[in-house]
């Protein structure tokens, strides 16, 4: 019996630590009707850029899942958006004609050290009401990819798995 539930925990184990971890507000769902503007998310990791990358990324799903987007209303740069450009793209966003804004933060963005190097994305998304200004749902998800996937890879898989 003991080495049933040794056997057991360690499949549980061996199975979870592979999947992608999500956790979210269960109230909102993207609406195909609506009109979306997405500018680039908050970088809080090392790998610069990340924000445009993963807001280029979040623009991309949502377009192959036919919601009406806004033209982009961000032009690259060689650096990320400091918070007082945040708060310009944002008011931008709510003169676009967009019902939401879609952005987030970018917690992880790197390959892990050692000899595999898997990539590892953790990302948090906000979904803003234009009138009120108000975040009406957010969600997290995180998750590790196989050492011969790319950052980029792993990323869409969340968008993909955020966005419905």
């Amino acid at each position: 019996m003991r080495n049933l539930t040794m056997s057991m925990t360690l499949l549980c184990t061996l199975t979870l630590t592979g999947c992608a971890n999500i956790v979210n507000t269960p109230s909102f769902s993207f609406e195909k009707k609506a009109v979306y503007a997405v500018i680039p998310f908050e970088n809080y990791t090392d790998t610069p850029l990340a924000g445009y990358q993963v807001a280029s990324m979040c623009n991309s799903v949502m377009a192959t899942k036919h919601y009406h987007l806004v033209s982009k209303i961000w032009e690259y740069s060689e650096q990320d958006p400091d918070k007082e450009q945040l708060q310009q793209m944002m008011q931008l966003a709510k003169k676009s004609g967009s019902d939401y804004i879609v952005t987030g933060t970018i917690n992880e963005f790197r390959y892990k050290t050692g000899i595999d190097g898997e990539p590892a994305v953790s990302i948090t998304l906000f979904v803003y009401e234009t009138k009120s200004g108000k975040i009406i749902w957010t969600a997290s998800a995180s998750d590790a990819g196989w050492s011969y996937e790319s950052l980029g890879t792993v990323a869409q898989k969340l968008l993909n798995k955020l966005i419905k």
